[in-house]
Formats: structure tokens, C-alpha cells, sequence
């Protein structure tokens, strides 16, 4: 796997993650940064019906998974805990069947949440 390939998933490319090796997973070498533009991209996806809910959980469930998705400032110990709120709402889409169904009620409230983010234009 290129990190070309990761940065295209992060960015929706959800048919590419079918394509993945399954062995080929979380390599460590590799980083990529994921910013809350990413993760609202995304949400506003879903809202305008550019993608399922399943489409979603997809992907966040990608994101998730692999060890090389990290966060900015992810090895300063002062600064890692930033966007915890962010990953916190990736680790949610998820996993909708213990933390609630994809609607668009839900995502609102997830765009809201990120709201916090908002200086953020990396």
C-alpha cells in the first residue's frame, strides 16, 4: 500500500479501501495526518447524499483501524489531546450499532461538536 492510498480513503475514496491487502495493515512507517476538515468532509458527505451511512461507517471504521491515521502534534504530549473529541467522533461512526444509528439528526450533532475545530484550515 502507497500512502497515496491512505490520503485518497481519508479524503473518500471509499471503494479504494476494498482494495486493500488485509495483511498489508497498519504500517508504521507510514503517517498520515488526519485534520477535522477531513472528518467534515465527510459528515457533510453523508448530508447531502453523496454517501450512505454504511459508506460511512466505512470508512471511519478504515480510519480507525490502521495505525497510521494520527492526529497533528500526535508526539507532542502537551498538544496530543486536542483532538481527541475529533477521533472520538470517527470511532463513533464507527461503531453505530453500539453507539447509535447514522441519521442525519446524529451527524448535526457531530458537525457541532467539531465546531471547535473551526480555526483549524489544514
Amino acid at each position: 500500500m502507497e500512502k497515496q492510498n491512505l490520503i485518497d480513503i481519508l479524503n473518500g475514496d471509499i471503494d479504494l479501501i476494498c482494495k486493500v491487502n488485509e495483511r498489508d495493515i497498519a504500517l508504521y512507517d507510514m503517517e498520515v495526518i488526519v485534520y477535522p476538515k477531513h472528518v467534515k468532509k465527510m459528515l457533510m458527505a453523508y448530508l447531502d447524499k453523496k454517501i450512505s451511512a454504511e459508506d460511512l461507517t466505512t470508512w471511519a471504521d478504515f480510519i480507525c483501524i490502521r495505525g497510521e491515521y494520527c492526529s497533528p502534534n500526535y508526539l507532542d504530549d502537551e498538544l496530543a489531546d486536542y483532538y481527541e473529541d475529533m477521533f472520538y467522533v470517527i470511532q463513533r461512526l464507527s461503531t453505530p450499532e453500539i453507539d447509535g444509528e447514522i441519521n442525519a439528526t446524529r451527524i448535526k450533532a457531530y458537525l457541532t461538536e467539531l465546531d471547535k475545530y473551526s480555526d483549524e484550515s489544514a
